[in-house]
């Protein structure tokens, strides 16, 4: 099955505020106020860690700028490149059932649909972001129920959730 398009593109940079800056500047991107946002463990063990991450205003293809971290899946090796590439998803438990059933495994994902945590038999997540595939690139997927609040956000600079 042929992937759906992207709508944002995941750069992890060292430090958000000048990353921002230097978007904006050759780019001509404007963004809004940076968000915290808090990435489980997917083993489940509670050794959740928070990155901050911004989208750009302007897009299709959005800019998402990921502040590089100490541990987890944005760690300083690889700023500067692109991440990975974000497309919206309408039925993340298939998605999920899928990726497991073709042997991808899962880096990353954001708190389940039901409010758990981890990759538990049936934690549905809010996204997730594979391995990376044969050139190194990540794919994310996004619940297709998040793009309003992930609209609400770009365009009105602040973080609704």
């Amino acid at each position: 099955m042929a992937e759906p398009p992207y709508f944002h593109i995941g750069i992890v940079v060292p430090d958000l505020e000048e990353a921002i800056r230097r978007f904006s500047l050759h780019h001509g991107l404007s963004f809004p106020e940076p968000a915290a946002i808090r990435i489980p463990d997917p083993s489940g063990s509670g050794a959740d860690h928070e990155i901050r991450v911004v989208y750009s205003k302007e897009g299709e293809p959005f800019y998402e700028l990921i502040e590089a971290t100490v541990s987890g899946i944005f760690p300083s090796v690889t700023q500067g490149a692109v991440h990975h590439v974000g497309v919206w998803e309408e039925d993340m438990a298939k998605r999920v059932a899928d990726l497991r059933a073709g042997g991808i495994a899962i880096e990353a994902s954001g708190v389940g649909l039901d409010g758990r945590t981890g990759l538990a038999e049936g934690v549905v997540p809010h996204w997730v972001i594979t391995e990376p595939g044969p050139t190194g690139l990540r794919r994310e997927y996004v619940d297709a129920g998040m793009r309003p609040g992930i609209d609400v956000w770009r365009e009105s600079g602040r973080f609704p959730g």
